[in-house]
């Protein structure tokens, strides 16, 4: 029999699993055993964290147990913190245990990236993982409370230091991150903080590029910017942060801004230096494929997602989470492909489109020449999130959050 190992319970990894079941069942004409190996013991539904850190979704609500997820073969799951991969020996080593493999899938995402930034690490919040989500609802929060304190003292300097929200990165995690924080400000928060003076709470975007979302048509951008200055946030471009304090934000030019809350989204590096021989890895740390996702070195060995990077122009993959849902079905039938010994397959990416939510009731929809804005690209967004999320119990509580939402307010109690 043989034994198909995978690496990471995100949208690759589970999906792979998945299409491999389908195979499996109900008769394994194919011989094969698949396990997966992931370091919590849940899968996270990631494009609506923002929504978690603002309190519009239940944060139960976006996760769903791997076990749950693998159905009759639950006894295939191992929560397991990686440590290292040995090609060779085709042996993946763990916390808590080895665990052999004939082929091995890496999909393990990536990392939080830094920049190198001085106390970036230790002072910002990281919307990239549910925690992180959890750590930013909580800071919110309590930063009202802590403001409320000084108002009654009337101490303004520190008022404002609990009141400054900057979050840094313009992309779309980060500018869907920063509507609903407006959102939440001008709604719940000024409700129930009404000794604070709504003037006194701020969101700062502060953004590298010249534009934000870069990877959508400049037309696009401009919306995004139009929207988010609608709401009151305030949006810097072409601007670096250089250091995070504990009370401030440093920037390239030289300004400081008061702030004991930093949300951090910009930029994402690989961890797999840590586990994998460096030959396997390009010069940013993620793993070569050919456009079958197979390494060249062992073709044993298949990797998607966001740290795998294909080397063929036509068959190139972008780091998003339905890139990696397209590509588990080719690396399904390329496994299957090469335990028979068949010539493996390659399928070019066919783009969706991307659905940026900025607030409540507006969107921003475009596919190619295609592209929308307002309620109906929300509305949009929020029926293809109903069928794209694993369970009905997830989307039966996430639809329930939703309608609630839109007649009383959100939940603001910290976690």
């Amino acid at each position: 029999m043989k034994k198909i190992l995978i690496l990471g319970g995100g949208f690759g990894g589970v999906a792979t699993y998945k299409h491999l079941h389908k195979i499996i069942h109900p008769a394994n004409i194919h011989n094969i055993q698949v396990e997966l190996i992931n370091k919590t013991n849940y899968f996270t539904f990631s494009p609506m964290l923002h929504e978690v850190a603002t309190g519009s979704v239940g944060r139960e609500h976006i996760v769903q147990p791997l076990r749950e997820m693998l159905k009759c073969c639950g006894k295939d799951f191992h929560q397991a913190l990686i440590i290292k991969i040995d090609p060779k020996k085709k042996l993946v080593y763990t916390n808590t245990g080895n665990y052999s493999y004939d082929i091995l899938v890496i999909a393990l995402g990536v990392e939080q990236s830094y920049f190198n930034t001085p106390g970036a690490e230790k002072y910002a919040l990281a919307l990239k993982w549910l925690p992180g989500a959890i750590a930013i609802r909580n800071r919110i929060i309590n930063s009202f409370e802590q403001a409320s304190e000084k108002h009654d003292t009337k101490d303004s300097d520190a008022m404002n230091k609990f009141l400054n929200f900057v979050i840094v990165g313009g992309g779309p995690t980060g500018t869907e991150l920063a509507g609903q924080l407006s959102d939440l400000l001008q709604n719940e928060m000024v409700k129930f903080y009404g000794d604070i003076p709504i003037n006194h709470a701020k969101v700062v975007l502060i953004h590298a590029g010249r534009r934000l979302i870069e990877q959508l048509s400049t037309q696009a951008s401009a919306s995004a910017l139009k929207r988010l200055q609608k709401m009151g946030v305030e949006v810097i471009l072409g601007e670096t942060v250089t250091e995070v304090t504990k009370d401030s934000v440093k920037c390239s030019s030289g300004s400081s801004i008061p702030s004991n809350s930093v949300f951090w989204t910009a930029g994402t590096e690989s961890g797999l230096k840590k586990i994998l021989p460096t030959k396997l890895l390009n010069e940013r740390g993620m793993i070569s494929v050919s456009g079958t996702f197979q390494v060249p070195e062992y073709p044993e060995i298949f990797a998607l997602g966001d740290n795998a990077y294909v080397t063929e122009d036509d068959f190139k993959y972008p780091p998003l989470a339905q890139a990696a849902v397209q590509a588990s079905s080719t690396v399904a039938k390329n496994i299957i492909a090469h335990i028979h010994h068949q010539t493996p397959r390659k399928k070019r990416y066919r783009h969706k489109g991307d659905i940026i939510p900025i607030g409540n009731s507006y969107g921003i929809f475009e596919q190619k020449t295609i592209r929308f804005t307002g309620f109906f690209a929300w509305v949009l967004r929020r029926i293809v999130f109903m069928q794209t999320m694993y369970g009905w119990r997830n989307k039966i509580h996430v639809l329930f959050d939703w309608t609630v939402e839109t007649f009383s307010p959100r939940d603001t109690s910290e976690f």
